[in-house]
């Protein structure tokens, strides 16, 4: 026998087994149970959500002649004709490929005449809004007045393109995407029932992967079985959909978040190396930093995130940063894979987004200005931040002097202040070079045209401003010229004076 697929082999056969639609349950169950059954339904929703199973499971219920609770017995007569494939009153349609005038005009004579063995003759209509706008309105004046005998379900996951005169007619039911607890609920039993062993981190991101869909989780879930052969973990799972390892999409947000760029890039990198598709990593980069959004804000994270526990006190870890540049950060990652349909260079893109959540000040947009505001705010509302530059240096606890102290203080800060110029100079120089006598703080250059440059105004005043705010008692500086100007034949002769007759050759 041909190998039949998880969803179909597990499809519910009544509505016990239907999963995530609870309030339609309800409502067909109890118009079975007082009699109050419609001549027309139309089930709408996201594909793989339940709709075509519902529609089977109450076309059998309608006609069970021994129904308990609104419910199908599956034992009477009735149920066991309807349950076979080629049964007559159970005619499934699809509109994709039926969708003419034609079509609908043999539905009309078919519809005239009455169930083989049951109460009803149910049409199930499937993609129903592929109908032609002729099948439209030849359908129209069966739909609103069919014989009794009739029901008609349509079922579409595009309810927009109805005609407002079929939406009219019918009893609209709206299916809803299926709870992620719900699907990894289904998938558990499921796994049971084949004696598959599946840890429960791996049933929550199959669940997750289905995007509110039994179908497509399902159908991942076959492929799980097969890649795991008969034992599936997260990492299973991990392998068969694509996906980064999340320890390392979360390393790439907390550097990010840090502002190491370079560690980043490095992992991405590395990724790459292996084959990692880019648009498939920037969404999981996305998502990673939904998740942190959502560890921040939310006072029972694991109820909300399908995530291992390990991943989600990690994500704890990070909840210090502030919650508006995460939401920025989102914000740059979900245009992302959007923006690399039309890139030729998907990893440069990718990478010029880290670096914007990086640093915001490279986010030159509306939202990027409003973090960098926001967090001055905050800078300012904790006392860590001062309008008044003067006044914190005026606060600032100024240390006492010494000679070498002095030197490698002015050597530190030229270079941090990039002045390179003045920094080559001050690097020959050394504590003996400088002295404080009476608040006055003199600099001997042991060059002259040294000093020639360290009074230059420019760097004059830096030097000053400087020592003077760094240095408890300085009030001002001096820069005293020497007498020897560097001349290389002048130094030449004194190392010759100093040796004498001594002097050999050497080679």
């Amino acid at each position: 026998m041909a190998y039949i697929s998880i969803y179909r082999k597990y499809r519910p056969y009544d509505f016990d087994g239907i999963v995530g639609q609870e309030h339609i349950v309800r409502i067909l169950r109890n118009q079975i149970k007082t009699d109050t059954i419609g001549h027309a339904y139309l089930f709408t929703g996201t594909r793989g959500t339940g709709k075509t199973s519902i529609a089977k499971i109450f076309a059998r219920a309608v006609n069970c002649t021994n129904n308990d609770n609104g419910q199908a017995c599956g034992k009477c007569d009735v149920c066991l004709s309807l349950s076979g494939a080629n049964n007559l009153d159970i005619i499934e349609i699809d509109a994709a490929s039926n969708n003419g005038v034609d079509e609908i005009r043999e539905l009309r004579e078919s519809v005239k005449y009455p169930p083989a063995v049951g109460r009803f003759k149910v049409y199930i209509i499937d993609e129903v809004h592929m109908l032609s706008i002729g099948a439209f309105n030849a359908l129209l004046k069966t739909l609103e007045e069919p014989p009794s005998h009739v029901i008609f379900i349509l079922a579409t996951t595009e309810v927009h393109k109805l005609p407002q005169t079929i939406l009219s007619r019918c009893l609209r039911f709206d299916f809803r995407l299926v709870p992620t607890n719900s699907i990894a609920g289904r998938i558990k039993y499921i796994f049971d029932d084949m004696g598959i062993k599946c840890t429960q981190d791996a049933c929550l991101a199959i669940s997750e992967a289905g995007d509110g869909s039994v179908r497509d989780a399902l159908s991942i879930a076959d492929m799980c079985v097969s890649y795991g052969e008969g034992n599936i973990d997260y990492n299973v799972v991990l392998d068969v959909l694509g996906q980064s390892n999340p320890n390392i999409i979360l390393d790439i947000i907390d550097c990010t978040l840090n502002g190491d760029i370079s560690t980043a890039l490095t992992l991405i990198d590395n990724l790459s190396n292996y084959g990692k598709s880019m648009s498939v990593l920037a969404r999981d980069i996305t998502k990673m930093f939904r998740n942190l959004f959502i560890v921040q804000n939310v006072v029972t994270p694991e109820k909300t995130l399908s995530l291992p526990t390990e991943l989600i006190e990690r994500l704890k870890e990070l909840r210090s940063v502030n919650s508006d540049r995460v939401l920025q950060c989102v914000d740059i990652m979900s245009n992302v894979e959007s923006n690399m349909r039309y890139s030729s260079m998907p990893r440069t893109l990718l990478e010029s987004s880290i670096a914007k959540c990086a640093d915001p000040r490279a986010n030159i947009d509306l939202t990027g200005v409003i973090t960098r505001l926001k967090s001055l705010e905050d800078k300012i509302a904790n006392g860590n931040f001062s309008l008044n530059s003067d006044a914190k240096e005026e606060n600032k606890v100024k240390r006492q002097f010494s000679k070498s102290a002095c030197c490698g203080f002015l050597i530190k800060a030229t270079r941090d202040l990039k002045k390179y110029a003045l920094y080559s100079e001050l690097t020959e120089l050394n504590k003996d070079n400088f002295s404080l006598d009476n608040g006055v703080v003199n600099i001997r250059p042991s060059r002259k045209n040294m000093a020639d440059i360290l009074l230059m105004p420019e760097y004059f005043d830096l030097l000053k401003n400087l020592i003077v705010n760094e240095f408890e008692g300085v009030n001002d500086i001096v820069v005293i010229k020497s007498d020897k100007i560097v001349n290389i034949d002048d130094d030449i002769a004194f190392v010759k004076g100093l040796f004498d007759n001594d002097i050999i050759k050497m080679k």
